[in-house]
Order: C-alpha cells, then structure tokens, then sequence
C-alpha cells in the first residue's frame, strides 16, 4: 500500500514538474508577449515549419487566436497573400534577413491593404529558431494616398491643358516648373523655349528687367501683383496679362507663381468700349454745343430783327427810309437763315466731323457777325480792324461762327469807360497751327485771381455788365472740339487778346 502511494506521488510530482518547465519554456520562448498583447498591430510568431507559436490580432478575443495556435499560418490567411509571404518566409529562414513587403485584397469582408514585416529570431548558437511576423492595417493611409493621387492626377491635368501660361520660381526667380501651354508659347512669347533651371528674367528684355525684379519682390512679401505686358507677335500685337502670386507653406513664402493669360480680345473689347464710350461723350458734347449755339447766338441776330421790326413801324410815312429799313431786314434774315442752315447741316453729319468741314473766309465771316451785332456796334461806336494774313480755314463753320460771335460781342460788352472800342481780329500761320487772334482795348480781366475760372460754366467776371458767363466757356469747348486750343492774355485797364490756335 505505502509502495502504491509512493509511486502515485512520485508520478504526480513529475506531471508537475513537466508542466513548470513547460510554463518555464512558454515564458522564455514568448518573453514579448505582453507587448504584443497591447499592440495595434497583427503580431506572429512562427516555428520553422511556419506553424503558429503566437498570434495576436487586434479586437480578437483571445479563444479565437487560441484555436489556431499550432497551425499552419497558411491555412488561416487569405489565399492573395500566400505567394509573397511564401517568398519572404524563405528569405528570412534561408538567408537570416528581415524583409519588408505589401500585401492587399479581401480581408474579413473588406478589401484591405498591410504593410508586412518578417525578421529571424535566433538562439544563442545564432540558429533561426522562429520568425517575428508583424503586419500593420495601412487601408486608411492607401485610401487617402489614392484620393490624393487622384486629385493630383486631375489637377496635373487641368494644369497640362490650361490655355493660361502656368509657371512656378522658386526665390531666386528660376523655373522649377512649368505647364505644357508655357513651354509650346514660350518660343513665340519670349523668344525662346522655358528650360528648368534658368532665371525668369533673362526671358524679359532689359529695359522690363527692373519692373519685373521689383514685382516679383513684391510677391516674395506676399502681394499679389498683376501687370500687362504688350507682345509683338509681327504682324499682330498680342497682349498677355500676367500675375505674380506668393505660394506659402506654413505661412512661410517657398516660391511664386508666374502665371500669364492672353487678353487680346478682351483688351480690345475695352479699347473698343472706349472708343464708343468717347465718341459718345463727343456727341453728347456736339448736342450741348448746338444747343448752346441755338439758345445763345441766335439770341443776337433775333434781336436785331426785332429792333429793324421796331424801326420800320416807326417810319412808315418815311416810304424811302422804310425801303432802308426793309433791305437790312432782308440781310439779317438772310444772315439768320445762313446760321440754322449750317447748324441743320452740321447736325445731319453729326456721325462724320469730316464731312462737316468748309472752307471759311474769315473776313467774311467776321463782317456777317458784325452785321448780325449791329445795334450793338453802332450803340457802343466800335471799330474793326482786320489783318487776315491766313484769309481762309477749312473747319467746322458753326463752331467758327460761334467762336468768333462769342469773342467779338464780349470785347464790344466789356469795352472801356473812357475809350472806343477797337477790335483787331487777325490769322496767320504759327508752326503747324492756324491762330486766329481777338484783341481788343476793353476793360480786362485780372488774371491773377480769374485766370483758373476764365472758362467756367456760368462764370462772369464784371457784374455791371449783364450775361450768364456762358460764352467764354462755349469757346473753350468749342476749339477743343475742333481738336485746337485757346490762350489769353489780358490785364485790368489793358484789353484782352484771345489767340485761337487750329490744326491746319
């Protein structure tokens, strides 16, 4: 009996002691096992028949991973990766090198993406005895790379089929980059093709060498800069608007980007714009003149009408006198006639100034105004003078008229106190313009205080004198209307001259 417990106790020491050495052998042959529990990664460990010694998977509980202890690590993997982990198990086991590859396809109901790491664990006699399998899950960072790539690929795209001239430099103003558009215009643009490397500016002429440094300065600051550039492409002109824009990382500035768009049509669109928006303003400019020739210098002429219709009522017993007076009616309607009939054609060609132009006899022109004034002339006892060294003009004869009706009826409204009025109205030829000159010994103008409201709108200068101030404002509009230009000297107690200076 005692024999019997003896060896019962001697077999059941040994079990015992069978499996502390066990546990003893698990502990020393998984001595990272509590690391491998905490990590996030798929961790294995293989024996030289690649069986599994441990597996740890993230979020499996630990009976499951436990059931495939002593496996195969084939018969428990996905059949896509079976070929590359073939190849890398042979390379670690055989050659003793730690390998690295990737692996992707259908893993637990989801197409997935790892990044594999296989490295050889030895003895202490440098045997490989089994093998450290890490495989870390990369799906999300593959996705984002693959959107990246996408939206690189699409953007590469745009850039390669941008009509725009695209182009990047970095801060010492070479080429690191630039698009397809760029590099086929270059050539025709700057005179030869773009290359990598070369500094933009040795692309631009000298003397735009400067403008285009400070610019780009500018944009290394963080402005944006945006100029035009005007490119003689012979026979046509080309206009390429170009932009310097700073291109920053973490708010640092790393280059700029030069890009450039061709604008001709554009620009001459606004050209044309313009062009309509100036001729607009001219005739809007005609109509205010012929309104004001209409509305002031046919004032004049009306009221010496009306002053002869006054007369004759006056003299009807006198039949030689009324005779007198029915002739000089007949002239200054007439002369009336000759005014709306100039101003009626003027307005009928209103489109076409060229049309417009006449000869015009300037002593005539001068003694029909007379005429048109002579109540006035022979109220205030004025004397004309002529010295026509130029006798005839090609202009616009309502503007003329206006002009010179304007002069001469201000120098006989503002005469002297204490002299006569004497009114020179000379032409000659001065360079290449034709001036007309109005000189008269009226009562000045103090040009020291009036000499930058001269020709105001509803500027006078004498307040005993009646008027609106319209009429020398009229002249200035009208001689540059007629692309010409006015100057005056006058002084109080002196007279006046006005100088009218015409192209020929």
């Amino acid at each position: 009996m005692m024999d019997t417990e003896l060896e019962h106790y001697k077999s059941e020491n040994a079990r015992l002691k069978a499996e502390v050495d066990l546990l003893k052998a698990q502990l020393q042959a998984n001595p990272y096992k509590e690391m491998f529990e905490s990590s996030p990664d798929i961790i294995i460990q293989l024996d030289t028949s690649y069986r599994i010694l441990i597996i740890h998977i993230p979020d499996v509980s630990f009976d499951r991973l436990n059931a495939v202890v002593g496996r195969d690590i084939f018969e428990v993997t996905p059949l896509y990766a079976h070929e590359k982990m073939a190849n890398a198990l042979q390379l670690v086991f055989k050659e003793g090198q730690a390998v690295k590859y990737y692996s992707e396809g259908e893993t637990l109901g989801a197409y997935r993406y790892y990044d594999n790491y296989l490295s050889p664990i030895k003895n202490e006699t440098g045997e490989i005895v089994s093998v450290y399998f890490r495989s870390r899950e990369i799906t999300a960072q593959k996705l984002a790379e693959k959107v990246l790539l996408d939206s690189e690929r699409k953007l590469k795209t745009v850039y390669e089929n941008s009509i725009q001239i695209l182009t990047i430099l970095d801060l010492d103003r070479k080429f690191t980059w630039f698009n397809k558009n760029a590099l086929l215009r270059s050539p025709s643009v700057l005179g030869r093709p773009l290359v990598l490397g070369t500094a933009a500016e040795t692309y631009i002429e000298e003397s735009q060498r400067a403008l285009f440094i400070s610019n780009f300065n500018k944009a290394v600051a963080g402005q944006e800069v945006t100029y035009l550039r005007e490119v003689n492409l012979k026979p046509e002109i080309i206009f390429i608007e170009y932009t310097l824009s700073p291109i920053r990382e973490d708010d640092l500035v790393v280059g700029v980007s030069l890009t450039g768009m061709n604008v001709t049509k554009h620009k001459k669109y606004e050209d044309y714009l313009k062009s309509i928006n100036v001729e607009l303003v001219k005739q809007n400019e005609r109509l205010n003149q012929y309104s004001y020739i209409i509305s002031h210098n046919l004032r004049g002429p009306i009221a010496t009408l009306m002053g002869l219709v006054t007369i004759f009522e006056q003299c009807k017993d006198d039949p030689v006198q009324m005779q007198e007076i029915i002739e000089l009616i007949k002239k200054s309607s007439v002369n009336l006639d000759t005014i709306i009939v100039d101003l009626n054609t003027v307005l009928s060609n209103s489109n076409n100034e060229e049309n417009n132009r006449t000869e015009i006899n300037l002593k005539e022109e001068c003694a029909g105004i007379a005429f048109l004034l002579a109540s006035q002339v022979e109220k205030s006892n004025t004397t004309f003078v002529y010295d026509f060294k130029c006798e005839s003009i090609y202009s616009i004869k309502s503007y003329i008229h206006s002009i010179l009706y304007n002069l001469i009826s201000n120098a006989i409204k503002y005469k002297s106190l204490h002299l006569k009025p004497v009114i020179h109205l000379s032409s000659y030829i001065d360079n290449d313009t034709i001036c007309i000159e109005c000189k008269d010994n009226g009562i000045g103008i103090d040009m020291e205080k009036f000499g930058d409201k001269l020709f105001g709108f509803y500027k006078r200068f004498h307040s005993h004198v009646e008027g609106k101030g319209l009429g020398l404002h009229l002249v200035k509009k009208q001689v540059e209307m007629l692309e010409g230009r006015i100057e005056v000297k006058s002084a109080i107690g002196e007279g006046s001259t006005f100088k009218i200076f015409l192209p020929k």
